[in-house]
């Protein structure tokens, strides 16, 4: 029985499917593994004796199955830590964001099993001692102290993961590695190029997580910074580089933070750098909480009958196949099976389905089209092979479950998901009868020589101020119309945005129009 179950995490692992673990009230015999990393505020400096009796309660009412790995040590129950008492923390019992986030984890999965493998080191930085690809000369540009020039922060986790691991086998326990906790960022923000790279830095550790540990889907939790120490502007930059992958990555949650000093949301000591007991308390519910969302919205159900569509709602399906491919699915208010509707088949440039959804909802409603949002497919995806395989399964799915009027098929996308809709003309077999396009373009130059299929009515719609697309419109519709498309322009006055509402329903209306004639 073992055997086999190891042998069918081992399957979903390397199809990327996430275990629906955190959300049910039922026995697991798989342990839940979750990583922590980071600085200061991920070591904490709560004071455990400031916690009510009630919250400490908790915490040891559960210590019996939540257990945690703190820097290489070995796993004990979910506690505090002794601290040497200082002038910054005169107290001896400290406790950081595990504490509330096992408990929280805990309480809603009462019969399984946790452990928490915390990695972390204060005044550290992605850009040197935290990153996956360190370098001696990059740690000593942002690392102050000696000794934290020469860690390699990451390497050290990893390390620490896998000793964990190990003996979580020996102990003849399987594992499911279910997320990545992350609360780190001050110190890239006092040095201009690491604030600057803190995206692509972050990128590339979150990356080299789900790599080493073959969980490609795996959940990050990130929490934001809010100090106001280092470079001028770069905490602000540190920020916004945090939100800015946290809404692109699709398996990522940011828990937002206030820049307000009174701290309200988290409180701080009054060093105003560092969570006290509250705060730690807080940032612990917060994380747990952010994990509970993400995995919401990855415990979707397969397509079963079309009972499931109701009319003016949209629903959320997975799409079969290997990619664990998502769509959000909004049938109109005229909506029903037997009558075959128009159907648009949208994509955004982050892989978020609801978001393009939300944008031009009101417009197919207005025309009683049926419209899908498709999920994951984003821009800057590197594997290709795998690209295509996402986009034919969730293509397949979609058009085989949802009724539509096989005739009216429009594919949409903003930006790069307007790339994608040229894209899959080029090489699905089904015929399209047209395309919306968001500021979007064929590709360029070596995209005018491709056969896009031909007799599509195309609108392209762009914000005056959009040079980017602008300056391909021409050239993209002289392409089209070789392929015997028929193109539109539409514009509206802003930049590099999805249009309003009143731009689509026109653009909606002229596709209406000309299908008719």
């Amino acid at each position: 029985m073992k055997n086999s179950l190891k042998t069918a995490i081992t399957v979903l692992f390397l199809f990327g499917v996430s275990l629906p673990i955190l959300c049910q009230k039922k026995t697991n015999n798989v342990v839940q593994v979750v990583l922590m990393a980071g600085q200061s505020n991920m070591a904490g400096g709560g004071n455990y004796d400031n916690l009510d009796d009630e919250t400490k309660g908790r915490v040891a009412n559960v210590s019996n199955r939540v257990s945690l790995s703190f820097n290489g040590k070995p796993a004990k129950p979910l506690s505090y830590y002794n601290n040497k008492p200082s002038e910054k923390y005169n107290f001896d019992k400290r406790f950081g964001p595990e504490l509330l986030m096992g408990v929280t984890l805990a309480e809603a999965n009462p019969n399984q099993e946790f452990l928490l493998i915390k990695r972390s080191q204060g005044g550290t930085a992605l850009y040197g001692a935290w990153n996956p690809n360190w370098t001696s000369e990059k740690a000593k540009e942002v690392e102050t102290k000696e000794f934290k020039q020469k860690l390699k922060l990451y390497e050290l986790h990893v390390s620490d993961i896998k000793r964990n691991l190990e003996a979580l086998k020996k102990q003849d326990k399987s594992y499911e590695i279910i997320g990545l906790a992350w609360m780190q960022g001050e110190n890239d923000a006092t040095l201009d190029i690491a604030a600057k790279q803190y995206k692509n830095n972050l990128k590339n550790l979150v990356s080299a997580y789900r790599s080493e540990f073959n969980v490609k889907d795996m959940p990050f939790v990130l929490g934001q910074i809010n100090s106001r120490y280092g470079v001028q502007g770069g905490a602000e930059m540190v920020r916004e580089k945090m939100f800015q992958f946290a809404y692109q990555d699709y398996y990522s949650k940011l828990i937002e933070t206030s820049t307000d000093s009174s701290w309200s949301d988290f409180p701080k000591h009054p060093d105003n750098v560092h969570y006290n007991a509250e705060g730690q308390k807080r940032l612990g519910v917060a994380f747990a909480n952010a994990f509970f969302d993400i995995q919401k919205k990855l415990d979707v159900n397969e397509f079963q009958n079309t009972s499931q569509l109701i009319p003016a709602e949209t629903i959320k399906f997975r799409a079969k196949g290997v990619t664990n491919m998502m769509y959000h699915v909004y049938t109109p208010t005229n909506f029903s099976v037997s009558q075959k509707l128009p159907i648009i088949i949208a994509f955004s440039p982050q892989g978020k389905g609801d978001g393009i959804l939300a944008h031009m909802k009101l417009s197919a409603e207005k025309m009683g089209w049926i419209l899908v949002g498709v999920d994951k497919l984003k821009n800057g995806m590197k594997d290709k092979r795998l690209e295509q395989k996402m986009e034919d399964e969730v293509m397949d799915d979609i058009l085989k479950n949802i009724p539509h009027d096989s005739q009216r098929i429009y594919l949409a996308g903003f930006s790069g998901g307007a790339m994608r809709a040229y894209g899959l003309s080029t090489r699905r077999l089904e015929k399209y009868e047209g395309i919306i396009a968001y500021g979007g373009w064929l590709g360029g130059d070596d995209y005018q020589d491709k056969s896009y299929q031909k007799g599509m009515r195309v609108a392209i719609i762009n914000g005056e101020k959009d040079k980017g697309a602008n300056k391909w419109k021409a050239i993209d519709a002289k392409t089209l119309i070789k392929n015997k498309c028929q193109v539109k322009y539409f514009n509206h006055s802003g930049g590099h945005s999805i249009a309003p509402n009143d731009i689509t329903t026109e653009a909606l209306h002229w596709l209406e129009t000309e299908y008719k004639q």
